[in-house]
Order: structure tokens, then C-alpha cells, then sequence
């Protein structure tokens, strides 16, 4: 996924500004609708994503990175995810962005 930069849609040098931030993966869907979005590299960010500033990424290349595991920074947080997920009920397949590259991703 793609997260539209919309602190620069404003300013008035926004042309040599970047539109878009990522690729990211999403990691779930939070019970407001909000996206939890991880680096490529696996890292977690603790900002949430409304479904508005989200667009597809489609790759030019088939090239594939694995992913081993989701990184989380802080371990507070982690624990509150948890507990909201176990409110939520069942967690949803987690999936790469596009159909080509990792296929299933697993939380640490």
C-alpha cells in the first residue's frame, strides 16, 4: 500500500514534495477502520492509517522479499493490540499488497 502524504498537499512548494509514502504492508484493520501499516523491512508504525489516505501499490517487477516477522517497538503496545483483538474476535488473514509477493505474514 501507498499512504498519501497529506501534510504536503498545502504547502506551496508541494511539487518537489513526495505524494506518497511507502510501499507499506498492512499488518489489520483496527476496530475503527483505522490500518496498522509495517515497513518493508518489517518494522510496525505506531501511527494509524485512515482507509482514505490509502491507495494499491502495484510493483513494476515481480521481485519478492520475504518477510519473517512483524517487528513491534513497544511492547505496551503490543499488549493492548492483543487484548483489542481478542475483543475483536477472530484476526483476519494478514496478505502482502499485491498477489505476487509474500503471501501470509505473522505477527510476533
Amino acid at each position: 500500500m501507498l499512504v498519501r502524504n497529506s501534510v504536503v498537499e498545502m504547502e506551496l512548494n508541494r511539487k518537489s514534495k513526495p505524494r506518497y509514502l511507502g510501499p507499506m504492508l498492512v499488518v489489520r484493520r483496527t476496530r475503527g477502520g483505522a490500518y496498522i501499516l509495517a515497513e518493508l523491512d518489517g518494522a510496525t508504525s505506531k501511527l494509524r492509517y485512515a482507509a482514505f489516505r490509502l491507495v494499491p501499490y502495484y510493483p513494476r517487477t515481480q521481485a519478492t522479499a520475504p518477510i519473517a516477522s512483524i517487528v513491534h517497538t513497544d511492547p505496551e503496545e503490543t499488549e493492548e493490540d492483543e487484548q483489542a483483538s481478542d475483543y475483536e474476535g477472530e484476526p483476519e488473514e494478514l496478505t502482502g499488497s499485491d498477489s505476487q509477493g509474500p503471501k501470509n505474514l505473522t505477527q510476533v
